[in-house]
Formats: C-alpha cells, structure tokens, sequence
C-alpha cells in the first residue's frame, strides 16, 4: 500500500484546509491503537481518526468510526485532561516522513495557556500516537516502547521525543539535477528501489511509477542508465513535485475489472494498473480502502479465541459422530440375534447337548432356507436362547440411543457452523458482544465478569439493505438475530429467505400486506441471502423464500433453527459489489 510521504502530504493538506483554528470538542478512544476526534471550527464539524494499528496506520476524517468504547482508556482520559477545547495551531509533516503533527493551544490547570503536540507515527509495526510538551518532552503515547524493545529510541512519559531515523534520505522538494544523478547513480540497486533510497518520501509505488513514466524497466539497475534516462527520471519526479507544491492533489483509486481495490495514490499514475477511479477527498478514499479491511482484522482479533473454540467443538463433534456412526452400524445385526432366540426356544428339543451350533430350517425367511445357530456348549437351547434375547435387546437400545445421540451431534454441528460463518458477518463491539452471550447462553462459553456501565444497544441491530427498487432488507448477524428477526421484528406479510440446507444469515424483505416483492428484489434479496451464508463463494446457490407466515419455531431447537413451508426455490451466484452497492451506511 501507498501511504508514503507524498500520500502524507495530501493528507495534512486536507486537514489544515478543514481544521486550523478549530476546537477539539471530544475525545474518544474505540480500540486500544484508535483515537477519533471532533473537532468544531466555526459552524463545521468534523471527526477526525487516528490510528497506530501496525497493518493499517493513518489519519483522515470519518463518517464510518463510531465509539465502541464503554469506558475510556487511561490514554484517553489523559488527552481528555490536556487537549479538550483545545485550538489546533498547525498540522505539519516534518521532511516528507510518514509522521503528522498537529500542534494544539489548550488551557493547563492553572487556567495558563499551553501548547502541546499530538503526533501520529504511520509506520507498520512501529506506529504510535504520542502527546508531547512544546520542548518535546513526552507526556504519554498510545504505546509504550522501552529500551528493551528498541535501543535506538524510547517512547516513555518523561523522555524527550526526537524522529525516528530516516537514514538521512534527501528531502524531494529540492530537487537539483546534478545532486540527483550523483545521488541515484551511487545506488547499486534497481532504478524504482534507488529513487525511494535516496529520497523521502516516495514508496515502491510511486518508483515503478515514475520509471514507467520515464520510459525505464524499473528493474534495470541504476548503473545500466544513460544520461538521458536519468534526465527523464528526474524530469518524472520533477513534474510530480510541481503537483504536490501547487496542491493539484487528485487522489485516485487503482482497482481491477471487478472493481475490487488495488492500490490508491494522491495522483494518477503510470502503472500498469488500467482500471482508476478518482475521489474528492483523499479521507474518503481512505476510508474506503481501509474501513472494510481494519474492521475485519480488528473483528478477527478480538474474536479468535471464539473460532478457536469453535472449531475445537466442531472437530469433537465430528469424532462424536463418527462413534456414533460406528455403534449403528455394529447394531445393525440385532435383529438376527432375536431370529436366533426364537428358533431356539422353537426348536429346543432338537437341540444336542453340549453342541456349538444347531442347523435348522428359518421360518422368518420367504424361502425357509436353513441357518446355522452359532451355540454355547456350556448352555443349553433355552438359556443360550435367553443369552441372544439379551443381545437383541441390549442391540435394540444402543441401535435408538445411538440414532438419538446422532441427531443431537448433528444439530450441535449444523449450530456450531453457523456460528463460525457468523464471525464473518460481526462489524461492531455490540455485535461480538451479542455473539458472546449466545454462546455462554448455550453453554459453549464462561461468563465472563461484566465491566462497569450499561451495554450500548443498537436500536435495529442487523444489517440494513435498501433494493434497488427502494424495498428494506434486514439480514441477521448471528442466531439470536436471526431468531428475533424472524420471530419478532418481522410481520407475517414480509417475504423470508434462507439458504437451502445449510447455516446462513435469515433474510427480511418488508412488504406490505398483499404485497409481493418485484422479480429485482426478489433477486438482490436472495444474493444477500446467499452471500451472508456457506454459499458466498459458491456458484448457482439454492436460496428457499417464502412468507414468513409460513416459518415456525422448532420448539426446544437451538438459536436459528426454524422449519418451513410453502416454499419455492431460486438459484443466483453471490455477487459482492452488488452486497455492497445495496448496503445501507
């Protein structure tokens, strides 16, 4: 990805336009590498994201951020204490380093007037956020690195706050031919790795770029240039540094021919990349290309203990099964053990004593075809009879056992699979929370010990979709939800759909009564349903709909589990820029 110091640059651009002179009026922290703030400057409002998340570091204004947070973090609170109401002063980048400082004039405890610094470090696994004095000494940062974690530099409270180092790269606004060609030609190394060793600032991205606007192979090895290829290169980053000091940002999204992102940059580039599509703001292509992908790694992380678990039960059931199966199997042969006790007791006084078998005619079979009776020498007919009495009858138990444990283990499956293709569909803290006490509900979970304050609770919790004929579409998130949807929240008139025998998401058309849903509908709805089921990648996936006056309630079932009737069926193939032009943000 392409957050360089170019890209850095956009971004304190777009802020400083928005956010110089306006006032810090909250302060949250969602998770434990995020803050988002709201800043007021004159009638406009903004939110503001920061993260140090060491996969997807940034800053940009957000729509999309909520707070999850039900009790403030320490660092939170801390920045609460030192920069509510606080005026931002500037927004900085210091040579074009993938660092922002936002310099900020807030009040101390003493009513005194004090400037401070808030400065976001984008740079993977070593990303922070870190609050200094105006001498740089720090106050705190969002993470603490200590002199055993890094002898090149500490980040404690205390410690004075310097840049981390840049290997002395070159800073790109002052560009002088002659510098250029000496610096680059000293690189024994490929012409795009060359341009982003020397200078700050540019990424891999933005080197094979500039080679093939240069007309060069940016593998060919700096040594291996002429004069006039260099002097092409040089005019290739000339020209975008004309761009970046003029401001002519145009931030562009590369995708493929499905429309599915790439890569993005603040200009468009000459890559290889055929398929663009440019954005107003570079904050709204960030969160375009982040949002989704954070979310789910952040989903992920807090919800791995719960796949663990879940595959663990699942993998238990699968070998409980396959007991089962076996004893079924074994007891298949029970009813010849009754045949032989009957013949026995028929026959006993054509039985030898101190015979091992007995050969007679079989009178439960069509043909009367004769049967070997294997024996017990030790018995005689009656009480070897009773013996096969007994192992037809102990048979006959294991047999109806073995059938009832086996439906019980395949509904627990059937159960823990929708669980785990539920974690796909988790967005917030409320919904991982939710699917938490399903399962501790169910006994699969501890209860863990509840924290302070009450639960926030969305007013409709599922995912909302709107058709392309304006109709509402609910779809569950986890079994609760698709119980209380389908159970609940929808009335008898609204259209339901389900995945055909397998675990899935339940799926709400609202209608009117009387009303049927259009065939565009029907179609959007039954891609929804299918997507958020076993069968997202999967083609011609079978999709049952019918009214939901038709879905019942197994009594006793486990969350989710409803029969229904009346049903038809449609087959369609999950089409993902089709969920996501139908969702509701």
């Amino acid at each position: 990805m392409a957050l360089d110091g170019i890209v850095i640059s956009n971004i304190v651009s777009e802020l400083s336009d928005a956010l110089i002179g306006g006032r810090i009026d909250k302060i949250y922290q969602p998770e434990k590498d995020e803050l988002l703030l709201s800043v007021r400057n004159q009638k406009d409002a903004y939110k503001l994201f920061l993260t140090a998340n060491s996969n997807y570091p940034r800053i940009h204004f957000t729509t999309r951020v909520k707070n999850s947070s039900q009790t403030p973090p320490m660092f939170c609170m801390l920045l609460r204490k030192h920069l509510s109401s606080g005026r931002i002063m500037s927004i900085t980048q210091p040579h074009y380093d993938r660092i922002v400082e936002m310099e900020i004039e807030a009040t101390n405890e003493l009513g005194d007037r004090e400037n401070k610094k808030l400065i976001i470090e984008m740079m993977g696994r070593h990303s922070n956020i870190i609050l200094t004095k105006a001498d740089g000494t720090i106050i705190d940062s969002i993470k603490h690195i200590s002199s055993a974690q890094s002898s090149m530099r500490e980040v404690l409270p205390g410690r004075t706050y310097f840049y981390p180092n840049n290997q002395v790269k070159l800073n790109p606004s002052a560009l002088h031919l002659d510098s250029f060609i000496t610096h680059i030609k000293a690189q024994s190394l490929p012409t795009f790795k060359a341009l982003y060793t020397v200078y700050a600032g540019i990424s891999p991205l933005l080197g094979h770029a500039l080679c093939h606007e240069a007309g060069i192979e940016s593998a060919t090895l700096v040594e291996n240039l002429d004069d006039k290829a260099l002097h092409r290169l040089f005019t290739a980053l000339s020209n975008l540094m004309e761009k970046v000091h003029a401001k002519a940002y145009s931030p562009t999204l590369f995708v493929d021919h499905e429309d599915h992102p790439l890569e993005f940059y603040s200009f468009p580039l000459s890559t290889e990349y055929t398929h663009a599509k440019t954005y107003s703001t570079l904050s709204e292509l960030l969160e375009f290309y982040y949002y989704e992908q954070s979310s789910k790694s952040v989903v992920s992380q807090k919800t791995a203990d719960i796949k663990k678990m879940i595959l663990t039960f699942i993998d238990r059931g699968v070998r409980k099964k396959a007991i089962q199966e076996k004893a079924i199997e074994e007891s298949q042969d029970a009813e010849i053990y009754k045949i032989y006790g009957e013949l026995l007791t028929a026959y006993s006084f054509a039985v030898p004593e101190g015979a091992d078998s007995f050969i007679t005619q079989n009178y439960y079979s069509e043909n009367y075809e004769d049967i070997t009776v294997p024996l017990d020498p030790k018995c005689n007919a009656i009480e070897n009879a009773q013996k096969y009495f007994k192992h037809y009858n102990k048979a006959k138990r294991t047999l109806s056992a073995a059938h009832e444990q086996l439906l019980s283990i395949e509904e627990d499956l059937s159960y823990l699979q929708s669980v785990l293709i539920s974690l796909d569909f988790l967005q917030t803290q409320e919904d991982i929370d939710g699917l938490r006490r399903e399962l501790v509900d169910m006994g699969y979970l501890k209860k863990r010990k509840q924290t302070k304050g009450k639960p926030q609770k969305n007013a409709i919790p599922y995912m909302q979709f709107t058709s392309s004929d304006g109709q509402t579409i609910y779809v569950g998130k986890n079994n609760y939800q698709n119980d209380e949807l389908t159970m609940k929240f929808a009335k008898i008139t609204d259209l339901w759909l389900h995945i055909k025998d397998g675990p899935g998401s339940h799926v709400i058309v609202k209608l009117n009564p009387g009303e049927d849903p259009s065939d565009m509908t029907l179609i959007e709805a039954s891609m929804l349903a299918a997507y958020y089921s076993k069968g997202k990648h999967s083609s011609n996936v079978a999709i049952d709909y019918t009214f939901r006056k038709n879905v019942k309630k197994v009594p006793n079932a486990k969350p989710g589990m409803v029969i229904y009737t009346n049903f038809k069926t449609i087959y369609v193939t999950p089409d993902e820029n089709l969920v996501k032009r139908l969702e509701n943000h």
